[in-house]
């Protein structure tokens, strides 16, 4: 409105950002799966300084909390928990594309605990002999022959319980890693489908709290001067093709615009703008006419045609849902609480995404976990689709919503209206209401009987057009424009 000062708002695409989250997720996973898979590679590079080398021997020690260091360097591996024992399975030389005569692996255990310590060398692609044997009470020694560039040598190391005392994290990594499959699999269809039950009951719950009288009586006008527009919030707490429809035929109705049927397309013409319209109808016009006067079929496609979002639609539907705010009828903007169980279901989208390939990429123990995060993804989707259906209308918006019932019950009232003055017009008058309660054809059956003139708005090169002819006439140009307008607006404003 003019003169009204507003303040600076934070607008955010939920598309966009998802879609640049989800290149964080996967490029941050992959660097690190990838960063991880190189590590043993470097294991032995500080070898082949000079070129070649026949002989490699690494030292490895156990620490007491189960972490590894490498000649007095922590590496990343670490001891897994298992029932009976803690393992270590460490690959040593893993395709390093140089030969060696031999190689020696120093393993040092934290205690005295090498002769009941279960060791074994793994050695594949092109070893000679691979041994291990106890070089004292504790240290393990691993040798392989004629290690060939192509070779993969993996040591392992079960040591009994109580050789190492692990951290609380890698305990509960290990009991979880006792879940069976069948475990994971209810998990995984099991939160979904409570995160479905506890958001229809929250929904459920806030619906009996904000109950709508249902009227017992129709009323035969409009209950206020409202925009039909309007009214669509009112009615869904949200803004489709319905409200633009029912914008355009209002603004005929008005004298702002015409429409033009023509055996082939359609066109929409300027009239007298200099009536008072509000902003979300100034910025509509602005996109089906710019600067012309009129627009034809061809100019109004390209308006959507050559756009993913259109910022003014968007704008449209923010003016909408800000007048309706203003009105008193909800306790916040309905947008805004959509664009909150949006940005929150994203979130938790990303993150068990996330969560997933961490848990496929790095813990092998568990893979089945990855059930988990796939039913986190559907609790994510869930909230997203539904969370946004919460009421949130004031007192004063249910009256008014048990008002405009009453009016719609007058609407969809089968019985034939009698032909008099009074009623000539009412078709025309009403029929941006009908289209937002979608009552349209049953507001038309009751004129059907009665001599039908077509308004001065919509002009037609045929000739005799009954109400049925009208309806089937208009109807496809408003549905077609006001679907494809409805299109491109932007998500967190729909």
């Amino acid at each position: 409105m003019r003169g009204e000062k507003r303040q600076p708002t934070i607008e955010i695409a939920w598309r966009k950002l998802a879609f640049f989250a989800f290149l964080f997720v996967f490029g941050f996973v992959g660097w690190k799966v990838f960063s991880g898979s190189r590590y043993m590679a470097d294991v032995s590079s500080d070898q082949t300084a000079a070129g070649i080398l026949n002989v490699s021997e690494i030292n490895l020690v156990i620490n007491k909390d189960g972490s590894v260091t490498k000649d007095g360097q922590k590496i990343s591996t670490k001891i897994s928990p298992q029932r009976n024992f803690d393992e270590l399975r460490m690959v040593v030389y893993d395709q390093n594309g140089f030969y060696l005569d031999s190689l020696r692996v120093n393993l040092k255990l934290p205690v005295a605990a090498a002769q009941t310590t279960k060791s074994e060398i793994l050695a594949i692609h092109g070893t000679g002999a691979a041994d291990s044997f106890v070089v004292d009470d504790s240290t393990i020694a691993y040798d392989a022959d004629s290690v060939s560039p192509a070779s993969t040598v993996t040591i392992v190391a079960q040591l009994p319980k109580g050789v190492i005392q692990l951290s609380f994290y890698d305990e509960t990594i290990y009991l979880i890693s006792t879940f069976g499959k069948s475990v994971w699999l209810i998990l995984a269809i099991a939160i979904p489908f409570i995160a479905l039950a506890y958001l229809f009951l929250l929904i459920s719950l806030r619906r009996k709290s904000q109950k709508i009288v249902l009227p017992d009586r129709a009323i035969s006008a409009p209950p206020a001067a409202l925009p039909p527009a309007a009214v669509g919030v009112l009615l869904k707490q949200d803004i489709g093709a319905r409200e633009i429809a029912a914008t355009l035929i209002d603004l005929s109705l008005r004298k702002f615009i015409y429409i033009i049927d023509r055996d082939r397309g359609f066109s929409f013409g300027k009239r007298d703008f200099s009536g008072q319209l509000i902003g979300f109808e100034k910025i509509l016009l602005s996109k089906i006419f710019r600067q012309n006067l009129s627009s034809n079929e061809t100019e109004v496609s390209e308006r959507f045609a050559n756009h993913l979002y259109s910022r003014k639609m968007s704008l449209f539907s923010r003016e909408i849902y800000a007048l309706s705010t203003r009105l008193g009828y909800f306790k916040e903007n309905p947008s805004k609480m959509h664009n909150r169980y949006r940005f929150i279901g994203i979130l938790f989208f990303v993150f068990a995404i996330a969560c997933f390939f961490v848990t496929l990429s790095y813990f092998s123990s568990v893979p089945y976990a990855a059930f988990f995060w796939v039913g986190m993804m559907a609790v994510s989707l869930i909230i997203i689709f539904v969370g946004g259906a919460m009421p949130i209308r004031t007192a004063l918006g249910r009256q008014a919503m048990t008002n405009w019932l009453a009016f719609r019950k007058y609407l969809s009232d089968p019985r034939p209206l009698s032909y008099d003055q009074k009623n000539f017009s009412k078709f025309v008058e009403y029929l941006p209401y009908a289209i937002i309660f979608q009552v349209e054809a049953l507001w038309a059956r009751r004129f059907v009987d009665q001599e039908f003139i077509i308004p001065d708005w919509f002009l037609t090169e045929r000739e005799g057009l009954g109400l049925n002819d009208f309806c089937l006439a208009l109807y496809p140009i408003v549905s077609y424009v006001s679907q494809n307008l409805a299109n491109i607006t932007e998500p967190e404003y729909k």
